[in-house]
């Protein structure tokens, strides 16, 4: 059978230019709905289609629903310009530029505009202060709260510990089925970013906490590890977590944050300032790449520093080491 592929270079370039003049009165609303589509179709998850249905609503908004091609880098400027006006956090101009650099890539891969004008706009990028992880007193206090040993308590007790000891996203945590845990082997199978699933690891003092509240779980709630306490409703949804953490917060007089991300940025400063290295901690916290993990957490005061060198260097071993227990409320003063 003779294929219907133009066979020279002409002939290539005017099917080309003919879909091009088909797509050029493409509307901004539209272009925005083929990169959802496609993103969709490329795997991703729902949640980040949404993610850029949000972030480029405010592009819409600003320039009005014109005619993609038409849109120029002098239309890009005046919106990136628009944005610092709005006295918005260098993170938010940030994620909402980087979105319709996004858009305007993937419309120039597809063949709908030929010239890109955000090729020429630059990506904000703000300095990264050190998260707020989770204080240690918090922690502590957090824990004291769940001692009168009810269902919830002993349910919140469990989440608690599961989420500082594997420092899993409050997602992967609220999709944990009782079947994805082994208790035997210490480890569980989260599904996080993009529906990607992976490991996470917890101590037998974690695991000891899973079997108290799995002998208490109630059993009509369906597969679900952490279950929720209102009769509409079988799974702790992640909305449930935070609503969980605020109301222990407020019960015990935490002074620092205690949403689910305090826990995650606590436990990876742990783990780099009790001599854990990036590398390893990338893996655990399920990143892309040894260098998202850098720019979050490999951000150091002086006195940290310092308290790092005198746990790690070869010369602590000669006078026994340092204190290895003392740097984390020191690094929280």
């Amino acid at each position: 059978m003779r294929s219907t592929r133009p066979s020279s270079r002409r002939g290539r370039e005017r099917e080309r230019r003919g879909l091009y003049n088909r797509l050029i009165a493409m509307l901004l609303s539209e272009a925005i709905e083929e990169l959802c589509i496609a993103t969709r179709a490329d795997g991703r998850s729902p949640r980040t289609i949404e993610a850029y249905r949000e972030k480029l609503k405010y592009l819409l908004v600003f320039l009005g629903d014109v005619e993609f091609e038409s849109i120029t880098l002098a239309d890009l400027r005046r919106y990136v310009s628009y944005l610092w006006d709005c006295d918005l956090s260098e993170f938010t101009v940030k994620s909402r530029v980087r979105h319709f650099k996004r858009l305007f890539n993937f419309a120039e891969e597809e063949g709908i505009i030929t010239s890109n004008p955000s090729r020429r706009i630059k990506t904000p990028n703000p300095k990264r202060e050190k998260p707020k992880g989770i204080l240690w007193e918090d922690f502590i206090a957090l824990l004291e709260s769940t001692k009168e040993g009810t269902w919830l308590d002993v349910r919140d007790r469990a989440v608690i510990l599961l989420l500082f000891d594997t420092g899993c996203r409050v997602g992967g945590l609220a999709g944990l089925k009782v079947s994805d845990v082994d208790l035997e082997q210490r480890r569980a199978v989260v599904r996080e970013k993009g529906g990607k699933s992976r490991f996470v690891f917890f101590r037998p003092e974690t695991a000891q906490e899973l079997v108290t509240w799995l002998e208490m779980r109630p059993d009509d709630k369906g597969p679900w590890l952490f279950v929720s306490a209102n009769t509409q409703a079988d799974k702790l949804s992640e909305r449930g977590v935070y609503r969980m953490l605020r109301r222990r917060g407020e019960q015990a007089g935490c002074t620092g944050p205690v949403n689910p991300h305090a826990f995650r940025h606590g436990f990876a400063r742990h783990f780099l300032m009790s001599g854990g290295d990036l590398g390893t901690l990338s893996d655990i916290m399920g990143h892309c790449d040894v260098s998202v993990t850098k720019s979050f957490y490999g951000i150091f005061t002086t006195v940290e520093l310092q308290q790092k060198h005198e746990l790690h260097s070869p010369i602590a071993k000669l006078g026994g080491g340092a204190n290895e227990e003392k740097w984390y409320n020191d690094s929280k003063s």
